[in-house]
C-alpha cells in the first residue's frame, strides 16, 4: 500500500469537506440534527499513522516520515499484539501545559524530539486490513478503545450534543474560555463544520478591478498584500463582499485617480485584470480562516516592487489565503509600514516558509505585434498604441502567456491618458483580441506610424 499517496488524497478530501462557520453562524448554517459529534480543533499538522502489525511510522501528505519520536512508541504499545494492520488519521501538536500550542510549534519540537509531542486521532481508515466508514457514535466508540490507556496518542477531546445552542455553549468553554484554536462539528450524513473565531487583518490596497452591466464603473474587488519590506508589496487576497452599493462607487472613483503602471498582471475572480493604485489605502477585513499550504503544497503569491509609480513583479514568496474575506472598513488611523500591514499579522497564527528568492532567471518578454496610430485635429495630436506580447514566463505559473496592452492619448480630455490590459494563455485569442481592438478603435482620420 502506497501511505504517502494516500496520505496526499486524504489531505485533499478533509480539506474539501470542511465547510468555515463563524461563532456568529453555529445557529444559522449548521443544519438541523438530532446528534451533533464535536470535537476541538488542535493546531497542529495532520498526519497518518500507520501500523504494519510490528512497528508504526507517522506519513503527511507532503512525504515526510517520522519513525523515532515517543508517539511511535506509545503506538506500539497499545496496538502490538491485538491488530495485523492500522491506518489512523489525526493531528500532531505540540502540546503546552496552559498554553494554546501554534503549528509552528511544532515544527522544532519535532527537530529537538520534545517529549511532548502528541497525536490525537480523529478518524480510522484501516482496521486489519478494512477499510472504516464509520457513524459518528461508532467511530468515536472504537478510537476509544484502541488507543484505551494511551498518554502522548489518544482520540481527540469530543463531546455529543443535541442542538445548536449546546454547540454554541461548547465553543464558548473551548475557544473563547478556554483559548483553543477552534472546533470540529459533525453529524451522520451532513457537512463536517470547522468553527474558529473570526479573524481581522489589515492590509494595503495595490489594486482594483471593475464590475459589469449594471455595476459597471462601480468597484468590484480589491487587491490587497501586506508591506513586508521598503517598497516591496506581498499580495494576499482579493476581497469582494461586505462593500454597499454606494461604497463601490465612491471607491471606484476614488482608486482610479490613483492608477499606476504595472509590469505585472494580476486577474479578478472574473478574469479581468486589476487596475495597480498607489499603496497608500489601508482597509480592515475579516475572514473565517487562513492556510499557508493546500494538498497541492505550500501557497506561494507574488512579491511587488513599487518604485517611481509603478510596480514589478519580484519573484512568488512564501503568502497565504483566506477564506470568505469580507471588507470591514478603511483604516485612516494606520499607516502603510510592516508594523500596520505587515506579515507578522500572519505568522503569530500560522507558520510561513522561509522567505527565499527564486533561483530561475526569467526569461525575456517578446514583443509580437506593436501599432502606433496618430490623429491631429485643430492642432492637437491624439495617439493610440496597441502592443501584443509574449511573456515566455508562463511556466512560472505567475504570469499569462499573452498580454494586449492598449494606450488611449488624448490631451483635451479630462483624463488624457487611458490604458486597457487583456491577458490570455492562447495564441490564437489574443490575436482575435487585437483584430477586434484594432477594429473598434482605429475609424476614420487615423493614421498608422512607425
Amino acid at each position: 500500500m502506497d501511505i504517502l499517496q494516500l496520505a496526499k488524497e486524504y489531505k485533499r478530501k478533509t480539506a474539501s469537506r470542511y465547510l468555515p462557520v463563524s461563532s456568529e453562524e453555529i445557529t444559522t448554517k449548521i443544519i438541523d440534527s438530532d446528534l451533533y459529534y464535536v470535537s476541538k480543533k488542535y493546531d497542529g499538522h495532520l498526519y497518518l499513522l500507520y501500523f504494519d502489525g510490528k512497528k508504526s511510522i507517522l506519513y503527511n501528505h507532503g512525504g515526510k516520515e517520522l519513525t523515532d519520536i515517543g508517539v511511535l512508541k506509545e503506538a506500539d504499545e497499545l496496538l502490538k499484539g491485538k491488530y495485523t494492520e492500522v491506518i489512523l488519521a489525526g493531528e500532531l501538536y505540540l502540546h503546552k501545559e496552559g498554553e494554546r500550542s501554534r503549528s509552528f510549534d511544532l515544527i522544532s519540537a519535532l527537530d529537538d524530539k520534545h517529549k511532548d509531542v502528541r497525536y490525537k486521532v480523529f478518524d480510522i481508515l484501516l482496521l486489519d486490513g478494512e477499510e472504516k466508514n464509520l457513524n459518528i457514535k461508532d467511530l468515536d466508540n472504537k478510537l476509544k478503545e484502541l488507543l484505551k490507556g494511551g498518554k502522548s496518542i489518544n482520540s481527540v477531546d469530543s463531546f455529543f450534543v443535541e442542538s445548536r445552542k449546546d454547540i454554541e455553549s461548547l465553543f464558548d468553554d473551548i475557544v473563547v474560555k478556554g483559548n483553543e484554536e477552534g472546533i470540529i462539528v459533525q453529524s451522520d450524513n451532513a457537512p463536517t463544520y470547522k468553527i474558529k473565531p473570526l479573524l481581522t487583518l489589515d492590509a494595503v490596497v495595490v489594486g482594483f478591478s471593475e464590475g459589469q452591466g449594471i455595476r459597471e464603473n462601480k468597484l468590484k474587488e480589491l487587491l490587497l498584500a501586506l508591506k513586508i519590506s521598503e517598497n516591496e508589496y506581498l499580495t494576499i487576497a482579493k476581497v469582494g463582499n461586505g462593500f454597499s452599493e454606494e461604497q463601490r462607487d465612491l471607491i471606484f472613483k476614488d482608486l482610479e485617480r490613483q492608477k499606476v503602471d504595472s509590469d505585472y498582471v494580476e486577474v479578478s475572480s472574473s478574469n479581468i485584470a486589476f487596475t495597480m493604485v498607489k499603496p497608500t489605502k489601508v482597509v480592515e477585513f475579516s475572514c473565517l480562516d487562513v492556510y499557508s499550504e493546500t494538498s497541492k503544497g505550500s501557497i506561494k503569491k507574488m512579491s511587488l516592487k513599487f518604485n517611481k509609480d509603478s510596480y514589478s513583479a519580484e519573484f512568488k514568496k512564501p503568502s497565504f489565503s483566506v477564506t470568505s474575506g469580507v471588507f470591514l472598513s478603511f483604516r485612516d488611523d494606520k499607516k502603510v509600514n510592516t508594523e500596520d500591514v505587515g506579515i507578522s499579522q500572519i505568522t503569530k497564527i500560522i507558520s510561513l516558509e522561509p522567505n527565499k528568492k527564486s533561483n530561475t532567471e526569467l526569461k525575456e518578454s517578446e514583443i509580437l505585434h506593436r501599432e502606433v496610430y496618430v490623429k491631429e485635429s485643430k492642432g492637437v495630436k491624439k495617439v493610440r498604441k496597441f502592443i501584443v506580447w509574449k511573456t515566455n514566463k508562463e511556466e512560472t505559473n505567475d504570469f499569462p502567456a499573452f498580454v494586449y496592452h492598449y494606450t488611449d492619448y488624448s490631451p483635451e480630455r479630462k483624463e488624457p491618458l487611458k490604458k486597457e490590459i487583456k491577458v490570455s494563455e492562447n495564441l490564437k485569442q489574443i490575436e482575435n483580441i487585437l483584430k477586434l481592438e484594432l477594429e473598434t478603435n482605429v475609424k476614420k482620420g487615423w493614421e498608422k506610424v512607425n
